[in-house]
């Protein structure tokens, strides 16, 4: 049995963690992007109107029973690997004057990450009691996903300076990176734009592009993980233990040749996360038939109409039962994520 060096188990084990739990959330957000894509499709158009669709961004979506669970597990995720990070190979991450190893450095960065999660999950969390509260004023829809996208430019500053900018990530380690960079920008450009005040299919359309980045950037940390292993390694390299793990290759051919293995393996990753989103599309038209949530005969409010007093309860209900305002099924309950139907 082959034995690894000192640190590509941990290499493995957090790459791979991080990569299920980036993939999870990515196809759970694909899920119910894609049945607001479906459910919410026009109906045929009257001959006397038209109907304008406006949606408001989502930056998580609640669970069926716990409502909160998407955040909940973030703000766990964060603070377990803020931990290992910070406590790697020993309890003390500074040394005694205060200062930072030069072997701890990698964990430092990789903290700030986390350290992003617990803020966006933490204020996630607070932004939806604070919606939920009726006399308290809410925050704007689009705050939540601002603090998403500052998530994600804080994920890209980190891979870039850790991953593309020291002589430790060079040769196929650089290429493995450089496509955790692109996945990580097409993130933040998706939620940029649905930050937005885009029509609701442009919404949509970013949302979707959002889920399948997170879903593909989770893919590809498994796939960065999966790389430390010796049996899976391109023929002609070898994991050095000296000065920390690295990937090394015997030559510039067998160089060549890992990175076009790479390069492969990102365009797999890419049909593999394209035939995930047609087959959860396809599953979702059958599971929520276009316009279902058209025809719920139940009306609401968007999230800002939320905090009215109850002295206008009365005078909204009656303004919802107008034809004029048409909204989601009660069971269909999404996270700042709601549509309105206006004659026009």
């Amino acid at each position: 049995m082959t034995m690894l060096p000192r640190g590509a188990a941990d290499k493995i084990i957090s790459h791979t963690l991080a990569g299920a739990m980036l993939s999870g959330l990515g196809l759970w957000h694909l899920f119910n992007h894609m049945r607001l894509l479906v459910s919410l499709a026009p109906t045929a158009p009257s001959s006397s109107s038209s109907r304008v669709l406006v949606v408001a961004p989502a930056a998580w979506f609640p669970a069926p029973r716990v409502r909160r669970l998407e955040p909940i597990a973030m703000l766990a995720a964060g603070a377990y690997g803020l931990a290992t990070q910070m406590l790697a190979y020993s309890p003390m991450p500074f040394r005694a004057d205060g200062s930072i190893p030069p072997e701890r450095l990698p964990n430092h960065e990789h903290a700030i990450i986390y350290a992003s999660l617990l803020v966006y999950a933490g204020s996630a969390i607070y932004l939806d009691d604070r919606r939920r509260q009726r006399h308290a004023a809410p925050a704007p829809p689009t705050l939540c996903m601002l603090l998403l996208a500052a998530l994600f430019a804080q994920e890209l500053f980190v891979f870039h300076v850790h991953s593309s900018s020291t002589d430790d990530h060079a040769g196929v380690e650089a290429r493995l990176h450089w496509f955790l960079q692109a996945s990580a920008a097409a993130c933040l450009a998706a939620a940029l734009l649905g930050a937005a005040r885009l029509p609701a299919d442009l919404q949509l359309a970013a949302g979707l592009v959002r889920s399948a980045s997170l879903a593909f950037q989770g893919l590809w940390c498994v796939v960065i993980g999966v790389a430390w292993v010796p049996g899976m390694l391109p023929a002609g390299c070898h994991l050095d233990g000296g000065g920390g793990v690295h990937l090394r290759c015997r030559g510039e051919d067998s160089l060549r040749h890992a990175i076009a293995v790479v390069n492969l393996q990102f365009g797999w990753c890419m049909v593999l996360v394209t035939l995930l989103v047609v087959g959860i599309y396809v599953y979702v038209c059958k599971r929520y038939p276009a316009g279902a949530w058209s025809h719920g005969e139940v009306y609401g409010r968007l999230p800002e109409a939320e905090a009215a007093d109850e002295d206008d309860d009365d005078s909204h209900h009656h303004d919802m039962e107008t034809p004029n305002c048409k909204q989601l099924a009660a069971h269909d309950d999404v996270h700042e994520f709601t549509s309105l139907e206006i004659d026009v």
